[in-house]
């Protein structure tokens, strides 16, 4: 049985990380995170600057499986042209389709072009993230969730972040795409701020889309992205801190 870490290149993928790095955890068969194209620049600097560094130390190769040649969906899927983002509408928000269409499908395709028959995929989910753990749906492809179910005690994502802290690394991003709907105000802010060129491909990539709907948006306001007044102050139910495990539910 191939053993294959799916990383996401967030908090819980850092610290899966820095375990194999302890030797807490074995050396995946394949260490691979896929490339969607739309990745923010914080997960690529965390991960050419920290996380590949520490594995190739101990022997470990990080894959980065481009999306281009694997995805069979770009923005939309099917006769419908259904949006796989979970954008912001009058009605409500849209189901989220891209994470499974433009990651998850992609690594199955690029394992079984690699010869990759029968596998346990590691996946970087947290005891506070349990509603996330799904039953296996393919018998080649076993998910396993080894925050959770490999460690006593089981990890919190705050376990996650001291872990890595006390490896002597910065602490990880959040990982998300520069279009994620689910980034709150403190998100938008910081990519807006920090990562320009991130925020102006979000921007461009909106109005691609309101071309063909207008009646879909990428911020909670429901309003274009370029004219959200994004505040200072950090709204209590904003994405990053539910992120934390912290939502007070």
């Amino acid at each position: 049985m191939t053993q294959v870490w799916s990383c996401g290149g967030g908090t819980q993928s850092a610290a899966i990380a820095a375990l194999i790095v302890q030797g807490r955890l074995p050396k995946p068969d394949i260490a691979a995170i896929v490339d969607t194209g739309r990745e923010r620049s914080s997960t690529w600097e965390y991960m050419d600057g920290t996380i590949v560094p520490a594995l190739s130390s101990v022997g470990v190769d990080m894959h980065r499986v481009p999306q281009e040649g694997y995805a069979h969906w770009g923005l939309a899927k099917g006769e419908s042209r259904s949006i796989l983002l979970p954008m912001f509408t009058d009605e409500g928000k849209l189901n989220a389709f891209c994470s499974n269409e433009w990651k998850r499908r992609v690594l199955q395709r690029w394992l079984r072009e690699h010869s990759v028959d029968q596998c346990d995929v590691w996946i970087g989910i947290s005891l506070d993230e349990m509603k996330r753990v799904r039953a296996p749906k393919e018998k080649w492809y076993q998910e396993r969730y080894p925050l959770i179910f490999d460690l006593k005690p089981p990890m919190r994502r705050g376990d996650c972040v001291k872990l890595v802290e006390q490896m002597g690394w910065p602490t990880p991003p959040r990982s998300s795409c520069w279009c994620c709907p689910n980034m709150g105000d403190r998100e938008w802010r910081d990519v807006k701020e920090n990562y320009p060129e991130d925020f102006e491909k979000a921007v461009r990539l909106e109005r691609e889309i309101r071309r063909t709907d207008a009646g879909l948006w990428l911020h909670k306001r429901r309003i274009p992205l370029d004219m959200v007044d994004i505040e200072s102050q950090l709204d209590m139910f904003d994405a990053a801190v539910c992120a934390t495990g912290m939502c007070w539910v």
